[in-house]
């Protein structure tokens, strides 16, 4: 009796045993088809803003306009796309809608270079010397090699507040890291050294 029932037993475990096996076995293909299914969002969601950049560079505002918004519903999570829609709307000239855009990205990422930088630009424009600073500086803490808010940043500490001691650094910090520097660059730097 005790051998049939330890038997019975081996078979139960046995049984058991190559059930859990072939469960392990069967989520390995699920859980690779999740994985893939995810790469494949992934890569969708990056053809589709590509997409969009692409319309946006070639002067197509409002079908970038369109695509940002589609992509932006579908991920609201995402900076990307709210942060271009900022600057479609500052390139349409409303700032309100720019700046609303740009705020939300910072609550999403209250580090987002681009942004920070953005809301520095409309600061300046406005005469908030101060407050555009305040953005071009967190945008470089953010993001130290950012060119846009290095030379933001030097053209308002140059002819905006008076301080060409504290642009010229950034002029030349710019001019070393540009790919391209802008062709007046060298004479900003020039004039900003005279003026010490």
């Amino acid at each position: 009796m005790s051998w049939v029932n330890g038997l019975s037993r081996a078979v139960i475990v046995l049984a058991m045993m190559a059930w859990l096996a072939g469960c392990a076995t069967t989520s390995e293909p699920q859980e690779q088809a999740a994985v893939t299914q995810e790469q494949a969002r992934q890569e969708a969601l990056q053809q589709d803003f590509i997409e969009a950049v692409n319309a946006m560079e070639n002067g197509n505002s409002e079908s970038a306009r369109q695509q940002f918004e589609a992509l932006h519903e579908k991920h609201p999570e995402r900076t990307g796309p709210l942060a271009n829609l900022g600057i479609l709307a500052m390139e349409a000239g409303d700032q309100a809608q720019a700046k609303a855009r740009f705020e939300r990205v910072l609550a999403l990422d209250s580090s987002h270079a681009a942004a920070l930088n953005h809301l520095g630009v409309m600061a300046r424009e406005n005469g908030g010397f101060d407050q555009a600073e305040a953005y071009y500086r967190d945008a470089l803490a953010a993001e130290p090699d950012y060119l846009p808010a290095i030379m933001n940043l030097a053209i308002l500490l140059d002819i905006y507040l008076g301080r060409p001691g504290e642009a010229l650094p950034l002029y030349e910090q710019y001019q070393s890291m540009a790919e391209e520097p802008n062709p007046r660059l060298k004479d900003w730097i020039f004039d900003a050294k005279n003026r010490i």
